[in-house]
């Protein structure tokens, strides 16, 4: 009977991940779905990560090799799988029960669907739970337009998509998940699953929480550059091209005032609001990342949050913050008041 089921094959690059990859890999080996294809790629650990690889020897497919990055492992997991159907599981981001049984069905049932995410929760070091994403209906126009990346954790795939689009470019280390669903956006169509079926981690260690952010801002306009250099794109996607390069200077913006580069910071929001004829949207949006910064820069943040905010109304300046910036989960980690 299994053999009858579409094998999926999920990856995990993990890099210096041993105190978390545990949980990842139960959490994949406990779902539901009897045909899976588990490979777990260690790139270059200089931690206990292959330790951990090993206590499951036997039951996933285990790929040591030495730093490549994290593009690089992407891709190489993906060419060693052999299912129909592929997702690919961050170290830190243990999927939910049902996860891949609910993709496979949803795929069943809509022959025409190519990519499938999911609505996931935030959880914090110890996996407790932070707050609840739901990711929008999946509009292509939109994900360009407004600089936003629709497909998160727990997404899958058919394998012809990454074989039609090719895999991830290595030159955009920070946001190459992004770049390829941009590409893979222009293959097939993508939809949202409306169920709660991964997380995604919110750690000291994370990624995208020890990046260089004037780095990681600029890989964002280069990002959009880049789309817009391809001689196939439809109409509708090239009426936005100011649009979603503004949109690109405005998260650059808030990426660089994240992590304290206020210049650079004030440089890319200048950007984002030159010539755009909804000045008042682009003049105000940035507004409450420079207070946050302002804020949390002061070696006193903690009592001029007190003083300045009653305890019951932080909850909820937090929850309209996040939505102002929907999804927006790389720019606001630790921007919380306090």
């Amino acid at each position: 009977m299994t053999e009858q089921l579409p094998l999926v094959s999920i990856i995990t690059p993990a890099y210096n991940r041993a105190s978390l990859l545990s949980e990842t890999i139960e959490s994949v080996l406990k779902q539901d779905y009897p045909n899976i294809e588990y490979i777990v790629l260690d790139d270059g650990s200089t931690d206990g990560t292959r330790a951990v690889m090993e206590k499951y020897h036997g039951r996933i497919i285990a790929e040591y090799h030495t730093n490549i990055g994290e593009q690089r492992t992407v891709n190489k997991g993906w060419s060693m799988t052999h299912g129909d159907i592929i997702g690919t599981v961050n170290s830190d981001d243990p999927l939910l029960p049902g996860a891949v049984s609910t993709a496979v069905a949803f795929f069943a049932e809509h022959p025409d669907i190519v990519v499938t995410y999911p609505d996931w929760d935030v959880i914090g070091p110890h996996s407790e739970f932070i707050w609840h994403v739901q990711v929008p209906e999946y509009d292509y126009v939109r994900m360009v337009r407004e600089h936003y990346c629709m497909p998160g954790v727990g997404t899958f795939f058919r394998r012809w998509v990454w074989e039609k689009a090719g895999g991830r470019d290595p030159d955009f280390r920070y946001t190459g998940d992004y770049e390829f669903w941009l590409r893979a956006g222009l293959v097939g169509k993508f939809a949202r699953i409306p169920k709660t079926l991964a997380t995604w981690r919110r750690h000291p260690g994370a990624a995208t929480l020890s990046l260089s952010g004037e780095k990681m801002a600029a890989e964002h306009i280069r990002l959009i550059e880049k789309l817009y250099t391809r001689t196939d794109l439809p109409a509708e996607v090239l009426k936005v091209h100011a649009e979603a390069l503004r949109q690109a200077n405005h998260v650059a913006s808030g990426i660089c005032l994240e992590t304290g580069n206020t210049k650079a910071g004030m440089q890319y929001y200048r950007k984002s609001i030159r010539r755009n004829y909804k000045w008042l949207v682009g003049f105000w949006r940035p507004l409450p990342v420079l207070l946050y910064r302002w804020l949390i820069a002061s070696p006193n943040a903690k009592r001029i949050h007190k003083w300045l905010i009653p305890g019951f109304l932080r909850p909820g300046l937090n929850r309209l913050v996040q939505s102002v910036y929907a999804g927006g989960k790389k720019v606001f980690d630790g921007w919380v008041l306090r």
